[in-house]
């Protein structure tokens, strides 16, 4: 009797266990829905955030107005090297007529650092020997480093009339000329060191109006100086 008991008992549990085995635990917690987005929602952007399309500072430019190395010379505003000319040191004043450009009385010609020339003075005087109204001009000549020697002459020498005039210094070699007298060909070579200075006779048509006197040697190194106002 006690063996069928036994029996039973075991029967009743293994149903028992047969109907518990795949059912959930009542205390295990269902498996939360995955929070992943799917793949439509990943793959597409959201509506509030459009997507950015690349700026223009992402690739190279290809306006040439965009790259400083290819704008013109002069368009930026700064002047070019070629229009910014440079200023003289000494620029030499300017007046009407055929003399141009015209230095002032003492400003230098330099003749390759050998030869240095100048005006220093000029005016109105009569000249015993002399035709017609003379006008004296002052210059002064250094032999600076030329080692043959220069020969010094009035023939480089013209005064200039503001309409194309040229009046050459006077051919009239008189006893009267006031001193000191620049040399006129006299045939002295003047050493490196040595200088001249003194007045060149011109004469010139009464009334005749006058501009500058001009230096030119047979080489064609030239210059033009100013006269004094009151010539």
């Amino acid at each position: 009797m006690k063996r069928w008991l036994t029996l039973l008992s075991l029967l009743s549990l293994m149903v028992l266990s047969a109907c518990t085995i795949g059912q959930p635990s009542a205390t295990t917690a269902p498996p939360a829905p995955s929070e992943s987005p799917s793949i439509a929602e990943s793959a597409s952007p959201s509506p509030s955030e459009p997507e950015e399309t690349p700026t223009d500072s992402a690739s190279p430019s290809t306006d040439p107005s965009a790259d400083p190395s290819t704008e013109p010379s002069g368009v930026s505003g700064q002047p070019s090297e070629s229009a910014s000319a440079l200023p003289s040191a000494s620029p030499s004043p300017t007046a009407s007529g055929s003399a141009g450009d015209f230095r002032a009385p003492g400003e230098v010609l330099d003749l390759g650092g050998e030869v240095t020339i100048t005006v220093l003075d000029s005016k109105r005087a009569k000249v015993a020997g002399h035709r017609g109204n003379q006008v004296l001009v002052m210059a002064k000549t250094c032999n600076v480093a030329a080692a043959a020697g220069i020969e010094l002459s009035w023939d480089t020498w013209v005064l200039l009339g503001p309409d194309s005039e040229e009046y050459p210094a006077s051919g009239t070699h008189g006893n009267a000329e006031p001193a000191p007298v620049y040399p006129n060909s006299s045939g002295r070579l003047y050493k490196p060191g040595q200088c001249a200075k003194g007045w060149i006779v011109f004469d010139v048509p009464g009334g005749a109006r006058l501009s500058g006197v001009r230096y030119m040697n047979s080489t064609g190194d030239s210059a033009q100086w100013r006269l004094n106002a009151s010539i």
